[in-house]
């Protein structure tokens, strides 16, 4: 019997790669530490609420979410295409000109930012739907600050909105990401939702974990080492590998 691919971690990478393996007629197991799939991407029920761990949301354009995931059995629920920023003690509303224009224009008045600003940011919208998605990946790259900076957006926009906006994003109001990711993200945002499933995030890596064959996933299971051709469990137990694929930090 040939050994089976082993992946350690039930991320979403995990759970993805189980997928294709098991697509191509691979035998796969799953060794998962905690006691549920998903790895950051959870959903907890306390008190009768569902709580994400961390914030995180679907943007529905995604090419692999596409391919992989059942929307309607989600049960999407999308938010309205724009922010709302509070700032000096005021809400100003920031609304997608392209989908919700009356809101736009009305934003447009006393808003956040100046018609410069929103000149701007339309600029960057153009320059992130141009072209396919690989020769997006090809571009000559910066930073995604370096990006910003050229576009020489004001100091009010840039620190109400645009630093925390895009800082919440790629973890760090620093904006050092590659102009590329940037590129990307906000075609993705352009050109589909962001949304929830209404039952939580969790159904996400929920789904991919349904469609495994039964006993693929073994929860509580931590791995102490990787060898050439096996995994050693923390209890000492080793099982056999073809291939190791270790989806997790």
């Amino acid at each position: 019997m040939t050994a089976p691919v082993v992946i350690i971690g039930a991320g979403l990478a995990g759970l993805a790669a189980a997928r294709e393996l098991v697509a191509a007629g691979r035998t796969v197991t799953i060794l998962e530490a905690s006691d549920g799939v998903g790895g950051r991407v959870r959903t907890d029920e306390v008190d009768g609420f569902r709580l994400d761990r961390g914030f995180q949301v679907l943007l529905t354009a995604y090419p692999a979410c596409r391919e992989m995931l059942h929307y309607d059995a989600l049960d999407l629920r999308a938010f309205e295409p724009g922010a709302l920023v509070r700032r000096g003690g005021e809400w100003f509303t920031l609304a997608d000109p392209f989908r919700r224009p009356l809101a736009a224009l009305s934003s447009l008045v006393g808003g956040l930012g100046t018609w410069r600003d929103r000149a701007a940011v339309l600029r960057l919208r153009q320059r992130a739907r141009a072209g396919t998605l690989e020769e997006l990946w090809t571009r000559p790259q910066q930073t995604t600050h370096s990006l910003l900076d050229r576009e020489r957006f004001s100091t009010d926009f840039a620190t109400g909105f645009l630093e925390p906006w895009l800082g919440g994003i790629f973890l760090g109001r620093d904006l050092g990401t590659s102009s590329r990711m940037f590129d990307f993200v906000y075609r993705m945002m352009a050109e589909g939702d962001t949304a929830i499933p209404a039952l939580g995030m969790g159904e996400i890596p929920g789904q991919l974990a349904a469609a495994l064959p039964a006993g693929t996933i073994r929860l509580q299971t931590r791995v102490r080492a990787v060898t050439a051709d096996s995994v050693v469990l923390n209890d000492g137990t080793v099982l056999p590998a073809a291939v190791v694929v270790v989806a997790t930090e």
